[in-house]
C-alpha cells in the first residue's frame, strides 16, 4: 500500500467512536430541516413529482437529507453552519471536533486505488486531484471482495483520514461516469470555483447518480447491522448495470409508441 498512510488499530477504534457520535448528531441535524429545503432540494435532485417527494428507497431519503443539510444555502450558510451557531459545542469535545469537520465537508468523485480490509479504502478524487484515505469498515470489506468502483460522496476530515457523511452513491461503470461528467459540463460547473459553485456541483453529481439508479446498489448499516441514517456503506452487488434516466417526453420503453409521461411514467 505504497504512498498511502497506514491505518492503525487506534485509528479504527477512534473512527468507530466518531461514527457512533455522527449517527446521533445526524439525528439532531435532520430535525432542523424545514419543509422549504426538502421541496427545493427534492426538485433540484429530480425526485419531486407534482409537489410530492418520490423516495424509492431509504437510501434516496438519506441522500436528500444530506443535500438539504449541506447544499441548501440561505443567507450564505447551510443548515450545518446554522446548527453550529445555534448550538455551539463545548471546545475540546468530540462533538466540537465532528461539527467543525462537518463545516469543512467536501463533495468528491472518488476513483478507487487500494484497500486495507477491515479499516479503510484509498481513493483519488477526480475533482480535486487529491489522494485520500476513507475510513469505512464495511466499505473496505466490500472492496476487498471485489465489489465496488467509483463513488460520489461527501467527506469530512478527521486528522489523517476522512469519513463520509453517510450519503455515498456508487458511480459504477463507465457509462454512468460519463453521464455524471456530462451533467457537470452541461451546467458549466467545472469553471465555478466559488462556494455556491461547489454546492451546485455536488447537487448536479448527486442528481446524475440518482438518475442512473445508483441508490439501488447500496445499503447503510450500523454496528448492529440495522439500517441507520448515517451508517457505513455496504455495496450490494459485484456488477450492476444502472438504469438509464428516461425523460418524461422520451418514447416509452414498453414499446407502445407513446411518450413516457402518457404511458408508464406513473405506473
Amino acid at each position: 500500500m505504497q504512498n498511502f498512510p497506514a491505518i492503525t488499530a487506534m485509528d479504527t477504534q477512534r473512527y468507530q467512536q466518531l461514527r457512533q457520535l455522527a449517527r446521533r448528531l445526524n439525528s439532531a441535524l435532520t430535525k432542523t430541516i424545514p419543509r422549504e429545503a426538502m421541496q427545493e432540494m427534492g426538485e433540484a435532485l429530480g425526485i419531486m413529482q407534482k409537489n410530492t417527494l418520490i423516495l424509492d428507497t431509504m437510501d434516496v431519503a438519506g441522500v436528500l437529507m444530506d443535500s438539504c443539510l449541506f447544499d441548501w444555502i440561505k443567507g450564505g450558510k447551510n443548515l450545518v453552519e446554522r446548527y453550529v451557531e445555534a448550538h455551539p459545542p463545548t471546545p475540546g469535545t468530540d462533538e466540537h471536533l465532528l461539527l467543525q469537520a462537518y463545516c469543512r465537508a467536501k463533495y468528491r468523485l472518488l476513483m478507487p486505488r487500494a484497500t486495507s480490509p477491515g479499516a479503510a479504502t484509498y481513493w483519488l478524487d477526480a475533482l480535486s486531484g487529491e489522494s485520500i484515505a476513507l475510513m469505512d469498515i464495511n466499505l473496505s470489506q466490500s472492496m476487498s471482495r471485489g465489489l465496488g468502483g467509483s463513488l460520489a460522496t461527501r467527506t469530512v476530515p478527521l486528522g489523517g483520514y476522512w469519513m463520509t457523511t453517510g450519503a455515498a452513491l456508487p458511480v459504477g461503470d463507465r457509462e454512468t461516469g460519463e453521464m455524471v461528467i456530462e451533467a457537470i459540463r452541461r451546467e458549466n460547473l467545472f469553471e465555478d470555483t466559488t462556494s455556491a459553485g461547489e454546492h451546485k456541483l455536488a447537487t448536479a453529481i448527486t442528481r446524475a447518480c440518482l438518475d442512473a439508479g445508483a441508490a439501488e446498489y447500496i445499503r447503510y448499516v450500523g454496528g448492529d447491522d440495522e439500517e441507520e441514517e448515517v451508517g457505513e456503506l455496504r455495496l450490494m452487488t459485484e456488477v450492476k448495470t444502472p438504469r438509464r434516466h428516461i425523460d418524461r417526453n422520451d418514447p416509452c420503453p414498453c414499446g407502445s409508441g407513446k411518450r413516457y409521461r402518457r404511458c408508464c411514467m406513473h405506473k
